[in-house]
């Protein structure tokens, strides 16, 4: 009944190999109606597999189009964040860059206030895009070994020991991106 069903969907098979088939097993021969019937049948289940095929290729068109214009938006989202960072550091960069300028080629004294108030303001655009400074300088805290670098490389504290920050670390997004510095 398996080969007689199969060569039903496979119409490449001749309808004389069918009957051969069939009565070979001993099986009663179907009618000429049964036959039309279950052709009609093959081409019904062909017919709807078309068009669970023509679906799945839509579906799959359909989450390209979405999955590109995701990262479309991501894109953009990401420029958008970056060029107000950007924006926010420009003018602290380029008086930076002027008080470099002053003290390096023209002999000029500047003020540590002055550059400190620079240095500040550029923290504070940092700290705004979700740049965390992790710790005070000279503060004590325990030491964890995921958050903190030993500022000399031969005495290791251990675990939960107490020691003192000696350059802040920093993180973005739960992610470690400089080690404070203790001692």
């Amino acid at each position: 009944m398996k080969n007689w069903l199969s060569n039903l969907i496979h119409p490449q098979r001749e309808p004389a190999a069918i009957e051969t088939r069939v009565m070979s097993a001993n099986q009663p021969v179907p009618n000429e109606a049964e036959i039309l019937a279950l052709e009609k049948e093959a081409q019904a289940m062909r017919m709807e597999i078309e068009a669970r095929e023509d679906i799945i290729a839509n579906l799959k068109q359909e989450i390209e189009r979405l999955r590109l214009r995701q990262e479309q938006i991501i894109a953009e989202t990401v420029t958008t964040r970056l060029s107000g960072l950007f924006g926010e550091l420009a003018a602290p960069s380029s008086q930076i860059l002027t008080q470099a300028n002053l003290i390096e080629r023209q002999g000029q004294l500047v003020q540590s206030r002055d550059v400190l108030a620079v240095a500040r303001r550029m923290v504070r655009a940092l700290e705004r895009y979700g740049v965390v400074f992790a710790g005070q300088v000279g503060e004590q805290v325990a030491f964890d070994p995921d958050q903190h670098t030993p500022i000399s490389g031969t005495v290791l504290p251990k675990p939960g020991q107490p020691v003192t920050i000696r350059f802040t670390g920093v993180s973005y997004q739960g992610k470690t991106l400089y080690k404070a510095i203790v001692e």
